[in-house]
């Protein structure tokens, strides 16, 4: 999992490829619901990533994507039915989209709170989907994070921020900064295992 302090807001490998199986143009994703509300009776959350894992990465997972996604994922929060609450907060996601033929777009949330929960809301441009996780036990040190998300962050600097930002402001007692989200490379994961 990511370094972060309490919160985090991302969307990794494995949220840009549902953003790109179930965006693009109309034709594109409706087509892709009925397909995709069809694997999700018959496969398991691990093996649909897996499906979709090519060798060299790029827009595909690779296989320390879906290994990260089944240890750290899945298998992260102990006894807590993970895969369960994903597979239901996408169908409904996906049940919803397909009904407003809207595309679907896909954000991880992380807070310091014990919860992890799957939110779904119709915008007037598409399904947005907030996956709400707790803090990962480990963290990730920021030196590993080499990658962008395509987030930004607006913030009061606190003890957490490290590296360069875009820019910086004195607010009285703060200094407000913007700064692009870091993540691991796709290619390679250095995240430590919980194991369960």
């Amino acid at each position: 999992m990511p370094s972060m302090p309490n919160y985090f807001i991302g969307k990794g490998a494995q949220f840009e490829l549902v953003d790109e199986q179930f965006g693009g143009d109309r034709e594109s994703f409706m087509a892709a619901y009925d397909a995709a509300l069809d694997r999700l009776d018959a496969e398991s959350i691990v093996e649909l990533a897996r499906r979709h894992t090519r060798p060299d990465g790029g827009v595909r997972l690779t296989e320390g994507d879906v290994e990260h996604f089944e240890q750290d994922w899945i298998g992260y929060w102990g006894s807590y039915p993970v895969e369960q609450v994903l597979r239901a907060g996408y169908r409904k996601a996906i049940e919803l989209a397909r009904d407003v033929e809207k595309p679907i777009e896909s954000l991880w949330v992380c807070a310091n709170e014990h919860a992890f929960q799957v939110y779904v809301c119709e915008g007037p441009r598409q399904v947005t989907v907030l996956v709400f996780t707790p803090p990962p036990l480990e963290h990730v040190g920021e030196e590993n994070l080499t990658e962008e998300e395509p987030i930004w962050v607006v913030k009061a600097r606190d003890d957490d921020d490290h590296g360069d930002c875009e820019s910086a402001t004195p607010a009285g007692d703060h200094e407000i900064i913007v700064k692009r989200l870091p993540r691991a490379p796709q290619a390679e994961h250095h995240y430590p295992s919980s194991g369960s």
